[in-house]
């Protein structure tokens, strides 16, 4: 008998240690549910930082043909139109004398020094550069070739020969670039010229010439407010009859007139002119903006 009860103590012994043993052995086992959600919220972060990583990588490498978009959109459209720019006058005129256009017996002086601001102090040649750069500068935006007849002011080309640069560039306009001055200060306003439609040097580009004259007119006008005189037809200036291309010449205003002078020697004036100088060239091309 206790035998028997000895071992069936034996036994229950056994079961209740290897219970426990499994028990322990079972906790071990279990992940610790705090640690299990760090470790969940540790990958979600890891995955989020690739994530921007992968983008930035993207953004600082794009693809070839988004590179080749972005620099056609910035390059201005080309129009295959020569547009030649006389910034009237130098520095130093020239009192010697050459013929008025080809062959004629009638001289004159090469090139004149110019006006200069009554009120500004400033020299229509310097004026004249100012301008003229800053139209480079546009209609060049504007997808226009351009030629500068002069780009600094101590050179010595004489009206014909400004002329003949452009004639040998086969330019499709050649503007002149010039201010005007009278005996009155009370005059204002802006003018072109062209030949008239009997000139014998090149009457045959009258009505061109003549077209340009009046578009660049007109947009000036619109572009700055300032006074429409007119355009001047004539055939005594040797930097038109010289020209075997449409010409132009641009007299901006009047350097004489206090208001005008104070206007022209302004940046924001003179890029006013120069937009209205550019819309005319587009109407006179037929280039629509």
């Amino acid at each position: 008998m206790k035998k028997r009860v000895l071992l069936l103590g034996l036994v229950v012994l056994m079961v209740l240690t290897g219970c426990g043993t499994t028990e322990k052995e079972t906790k071990t086992k279990e992940k610790d549910p705090d640690k299990l959600v760090l470790n969940i919220e540790d990958k979600k972060e890891d995955n989020i930082q690739e994530e921007q990583t992968d983008m930035q990588e993207q953004a600082s490498q794009p693809d070839g043909q988004s590179q080749a978009e972005e620099a056609n959109e910035q390059q201005p459209q080309k129009n295959e139109h020569l547009i030649a720019i006389d910034a009237g006058h130098q520095a130093k005129g020239n009192s010697e004398k050459e013929p008025v256009g080809p062959g004629s017996s009638e001289m004159k002086a090469k090139v004149a020094s110019g006006t200069s601001g009554k009120t500004s102090g400033l020299q229509e040649y310097e004026l004249t550069l100012a301008v003229s750069m800053k139209l480079k500068e546009e209609l060049m935006n504007r997808g226009y070739d351009v030629l500068m007849i002069r780009e600094t002011n101590d050179v010595n080309v004489s009206n014909a020969e400004r002329a003949q640069i452009a004639n040998n560039a086969n330019a499709d306009a050649f503007i002149r670039i010039h201010a005007n001055g009278s005996d009155s200060s009370s005059a204002n306003g802006m003018m072109t010229i062209c030949q008239t439609a009997s000139n014998p040097y090149n009457g045959n580009l009258y009505s061109q010439s003549q077209a340009l004259s009046t578009d660049i007119l007109d947009q000036m006008v619109a572009a700055t407010g300032a006074k429409r005189e007119r355009v001047w037809e004539t055939d005594t200036m040797s930097g038109i009859n010289w020209a075997q291309v449409p010409t132009t010449i641009v007299e901006m205003g009047y350097m004489s007139n206090p208001t005008e002078d104070q206007k022209m020697a302004t940046d924001e004036y003179q890029w006013q002119i120069v937009t209205g100088i550019a819309n005319g060239v587009d109407q006179y091309f037929g280039i629509a903006r």
